[in-house]
């Protein structure tokens, strides 16, 4: 699979257990950059392209960008939406009858207690568990103690439950340690994850398993 930038003439080979690192030492590239592959992601018409065999994938289906790490939300509406769908398959699955029982018992409380309310009371008698983990506000537990292990569960849950295959990430360099980032890697292979990072300088240190693409000052394209 490649992603390809077409102005630039960009073009980065997703290999498997290899991170892709784009440095872009041109200052009028980064902000379009990274303002394009946002708006791509988001689900808007762009010049990135994913392609595999001659066939374009849909960038906002298969990849996720991280602007920065501080403001990242477990609990997202993406997020949140695809864990509510698995509960309500787990609850069809698993637990019909009991969820029809609750159901009842709600209904006939509520019965009960409008009877007392003096105007007329209508509600919704459709069996909708979605809306029941929403009304108590049902949702992931974040603990973690530290931005390190934030970003390690926000990727380790954007893959399991949304099916996320590529995370973009933009000068996340800035905020680990080497040891924190070779981490991040082995996790990047070890749940079979492409990582494109976006850096703004080369860094002190190259590590073996990253492929490095350079658009330097005069829009030049440095690969090794």
């Amino acid at each position: 699979m490649k992603l390809v930038e077409r102005e630039i003439g960009l073009e980065i080979e997703l290999k498997e257990n290899v991170v892709s690192v784009i440095v872009v030492e041109n200052v009028g590239l980064r902000l379009p950059m990274i303002e394009g592959l946002y708006s791509q992601v988001m689900g808007k018409e762009g010049r990135w392209l994913l392609v595999e065999n001659e066939k374009n994938f849909d960038l906002g289906k298969m990849a996720e960008i991280i602007l920065e790490p501080f403001s990242l939300e477990l609990n997202n509406k993406k997020v949140k939406t695809k864990l509510y769908q698995d509960i309500k398959e787990i609850a069809q699955d698993n637990f019909f009858s009991q969820g029809l029982e609750v159901h009842s018992k709600i209904c006939g409380f509520f019965e009960e207690l409008f009877e007392k309310v003096p105007y007329p009371i209508q509600y919704e008698e459709d069996w909708n568990i979605i809306e029941l983990l929403k009304a108590y506000g049902v949702q992931l537990e974040e603990a973690y103690d530290n931005l390190y292990e934030k970003i390690f569960d926000y990727i380790s849950l954007v893959t399991h439950l949304c099916g996320i295959r590529i995370f973009i990430m933009i000068n996340i360099k800035q905020y680990l340690s080497e040891e924190q980032l070779s981490e991040l890697y082995k996790l990047a292979k070890y749940i079979k994850i492409q990582l494109v990072l976006i850096e703004f300088d080369v860094g002190k240190t190259r590590h073996d398993c990253e492929e490095v693409y350079i658009l330097d000052k005069d829009c030049c394209i440095i690969s090794y």
